[in-house]
């Protein structure tokens, strides 16, 4: 028995035909999301495919692209400036995001390979791949519609790092950030443990909403995915230095997770670490599609967190923007922009905020989802408290048509907002099916 699957080809571009090809793709990925709201990521890839196509892709070294991209000065110093090296990485990250969803036979592929910037093209065609042996392994070199090869799942920092220290410098990254984390989670997590231990389950407790929300993820034999979004840079062009001291590092940006999205996420682990479930915690671009496959996951924090924003898209309720104006989009009714947050007022003047919470099975991963994702910050720390509080989902489960939560929901919470504190939350409109 055979199965239908893709397998990618180098190609090599070199009629006027191809080259159109190449350009006419090229255009598709700018526009898609992983590139739309940059300046700085799209210009470098035009560049070196443009530059490539032409015949001058032994051209493209670190410092021409300093100058000829990012106008820097001649003379500029790249260990200080690594402007290119951090931005080919992400390139190459949001490549691999972009093929994870367009990806297949008969389309082309542009990768930039890792030490290198000079683009690779290569054709996805069909091919006939033999069952796999017992142990569930796949042909090497074939991909899957819609999952990126392995070779193109490239750390955020890859690009920067040397060879030699790459491994050791992206794993303390890692751990340092999940530290930090952890760390910040330890005081709440403590005390809802507390809290939900305090209150020990009755025989009853599988027929609360709490239990009809969590049941999916509970009886799941996988850990739990806890996916939290974090602060991202787009164009800064304040890019870490080789030799950052440890007070720069852990000031940039993109190290960052809000204190409220902390808040949510000590929720979550919290209830999820009373009911003896074990779970991970996880920053949102460090995950791919194929960690997700199948696996129960929460989703914490909205427009910063990538997939919360695709899981939610093909849904009633989701999250959109329109200049700084960020919205919950309500499929049945386009028109109204009511539950929204303009991001231009002052902080202190904000009343209001909204989020989305839901619970769902999610035909992209093939497993039960959780999202707690705010428009702002007070939105998905309010989330977060919401999402196990059993009060709260006494009222939601009010709106249920059959008076449970053991179907897929979502629901749009209202958030008081006071002195930049979050206050209550309140059901506006729920979704089942």
């Amino acid at each position: 028995m055979t199965t239908l699957s893709a397998i990618r080809k180098p190609w090599n571009p070199v009629s006027e035909h191809d080259r159109l090809e190449v350009k006419e793709d090229l255009e598709r990925i700018l526009a898609s999301p992983p590139f739309q709201n940059s300046r700085r990521y799209p210009a470098l890839l035009r560049y070196v495919v443009e530059k490539t196509l032409s015949g001058r892709g032994e051209d493209l070294k670190e410092r021409t692209l300093g100058i000829e991209v990012f106008h820097r000065t001649a003379d500029y110093d790249t260990n200080e400036d690594p402007v290119v090296r951090f931005s080919a990485g992400e390139v190459r990250r949001r490549l691999a995001q972009y093929y994870q969803e367009n990806s297949g036979p008969g389309s082309i592929e542009i990768t930039l390979p890792t030490g290198s910037y000079t683009p690779l093209f290569f054709r996805i065609e069909k091919a006939e791949e033999q069952e796999s042996s017992s142990t569930g392994g796949a042909t090497r070199g074939f991909v899957q519609p819609g999952v990126i090869d392995h070779e193109l799942q490239v750390p955020d920092d890859a690009a920067y790092i040397p060879q030699d220290h790459r491994s050791s410098r992206s794993s303390s990254r890692r751990s340092f950030l999940s530290g930090l984390l952890i760390g910040a989670l330890a005081i709440s997590a403590l005390a809802l443990i507390g809290y939900f231990l305090l209150r020990p389950l009755s025989p009853q407790a599988a027929k609360t909403p709490l239990m009809e929300l969590w049941g999916p993820l509970l009886t799941s034999p996988d850990a739990v995915i806890i996916s939290v979004g974090h602060t991202h840079v787009e164009d800064s062009d304040q890019t870490e230095p080789l030799n950052a001291t440890i007070e720069q590092h852990i000031l940039r940006p993109e190290a960052r997770i809000s204190l409220a999205a902390v808040q949510a996420v000590s929720q979550v682990a919290g209830f999820l670490q009373a009911q003896h479930k074990q779970f991970r915690i996880h920053e949102a671009y460090s995950i791919s599609l194929q960690d997700l496959r199948r696996r129960p996951v929460v989703l914490v924090s909205g427009y910063n967190n990538l997939w919360t924003m695709r899981l939610l898209k093909p849904l009633r309720f989701h999250l959109e923007q329109t200049g700084s104006l960020h919205y919950i989009f309500d499929g049945q009714h386009p028109e109204r922009r009511d539950w929204s947050v303009d991001f231009d007022l002052p902080y202190l003047q904000q009343t209001t905020d909204y989020a989305i919470i839901g619970r769902f099975y999610d035909p992209t991963t093939g497993g039960p989802v959780v999202i707690v994702a705010g428009i702002g910050s007070n939105g998905s720390q309010a989330a977060g408290e919401y999402i196990v509080s059993p009060e709260g989902l006494e009222a939601l489960v009010r709106t249920a048509p059959h008076g449970s939560l053991y179907q897929n929901f979502e629901a749009v919470l209202k958030v008081e907002v006071i002195g930049g504190s979050t206050g209550a939350a309140t059901v506006m409109a729920s979704q089942f099916w």
